[in-house]
């Protein structure tokens, strides 16, 4: 826990004990109608400023994550979709692992993606050893059903020194997680991606080389 939601915890907590407190003393009925009134009350206080804190914090992120503002037309397909992908993993033994991941698109590289992750995280070790990894987006939507995708990614981990200054030149990875300068923060390099849909478009990005474009 961090000292900032700390701080917003142990007011609440004195708020919630006062507002026990006050009523507990109070002449109206008796000793367990005023106990039992108190503990109610307290517990109101006590979660709903917490779900609001939780519901505000997770439509900030929401709002922050997924592609810069879109210069290209990689982020123009880009932002169709949530702001989080299917990260497939392999282990150095060989093993695939897929985890949900929000991300950021970086600010000046458009085939750069952010995410964050806990130092000791599986994932993380095997990142270190295997940086070759793949991803997919969801279906955009059911009408045009399109979907971005790519096995030609390659992954960086950022700690420690390295992971503070990324911070200071892309700030939105804070968005992530607000302590992220602390925890592993993953480099996604795309080489390629591929965008198709239910109405047969296949598009394939190569920023190595100009992009193609067909129909099936």
């Amino acid at each position: 826990m961090y000292f900032k939601r700390f701080a917003q915890l142990f007011i609440i907590f004195l708020i919630a004990l006062a507002a026990f407190t006050v009523i507990l003393e109070t002449n109206f009925g008796n000793f367990w109608l005023r106990f039992f009134l108190g503990v109610l009350v307290a517990y109101i206080v006590l979660t709903l400023p917490l779900v609001l804190l939780t519901i505000a914090k997770a439509n900030k992120k929401a709002n922050a994550v997924g592609v810069a503002s879109p210069k290209s037309e990689f982020s123009l397909i880009l932002k169709d979709f949530p702001g989080y992908l299917a990260l497939s993993v392999s282990s150095g033994q060989g093993k695939s692992s897929t985890t949900i991941m929000s991300f950021i698109q970086a600010h000046n590289a458009e085939n750069q993606l952010y995410m964050v992750a806990e130092k000791t995280t599986t994932k993380v070790q095997n990142l270190k050893q295997n940086s070759a990894v793949s991803f997919t987006t969801w279906f955009d939507n059911l009408e045009k059903g399109g979907r971005l995708s790519s096995n030609r990614v390659t992954a960086e981990i950022l700690e420690d020194v390295e992971a503070k200054a990324i911070v200071k030149i892309e700030p939105l990875i804070l968005s992530l997680h607000e302590n992220a300068g602390n925890m592993s923060i993953i480099r996604l390099n795309i080489h390629s991606a591929l965008y198709e849909n239910f109405k047969g478009q296949l598009t394939v990005i190569n920023f190595e080389k100009e992009r193609t474009t067909k129909n099936r």
